[in-house]
């Protein structure tokens, strides 16, 4: 049996050793004219709801909110033809309250609050903690969900039943 050297790293261990931007590439800037990946919208002017994909090939999806930041997740075929979901290097939200980029996989984000996006509809706002989270809750509402529960139904509801 031919094994391979990083076998007995472990997977975690030997991503830890990659260069960063193979392993968790940053955060891009938002340029002001880019258009989000799904509606259009300027992410730029909305910098507690922006949020983007860096693929793996250093290229990046910016997006106006949460919200089209799933819907794009939810359906690349529709919105990109270069990128499949194994070309994801990262995802970043932006802090609600901060600003500040958050790698969107650990964020905590709140569906159902009187918090209202771009579109002035409902949205996720985006948190680094639960904390910031729950505070915000406790002022406008919505519940806690994790990166992986939100799904297309979530997303969906959002908007009332209806898509983009």
């Amino acid at each position: 049996m031919i094994r391979s050297p990083f076998a007995a790293l472990g997977i975690a261990a030997f991503l830890a050793i990659l260069p960063a931007s193979a392993a968790d590439p940053a955060p891009q800037p938002v340029p002001r004219n880019a258009r989000c990946a799904v509606c259009g919208m300027y992410p730029a002017q909305y910098p507690q709801w922006k949020a983007q994909i860096v693929f793996n090939d250093q290229s990046a999806a910016q997006f106006d909110s949460p919200a089209e930041l799933f819907r794009f997740l939810h359906n690349m075929p529709a919105f990109d033809r270069r990128h499949s979901a194994a070309d994801v290097g990262a995802v970043w939200v932006s802090d609600y309250a901060s600003k500040a980029w958050v790698d969107a996989r650990k964020a905590v984000f709140v569906a159902g609050s009187r918090a209202r996006g771009p579109m002035n509809d409902a949205n996720l706002p985006a948190f680094s903690t639960r904390e910031a989270a729950d505070a915000h809750i406790r002022s406008q509402g919505g519940r806690a969900l994790a990166y992986e529960e939100i799904t297309r139904d979530v997303v969906h509801h959002l908007a009332g039943g209806h898509a983009h």
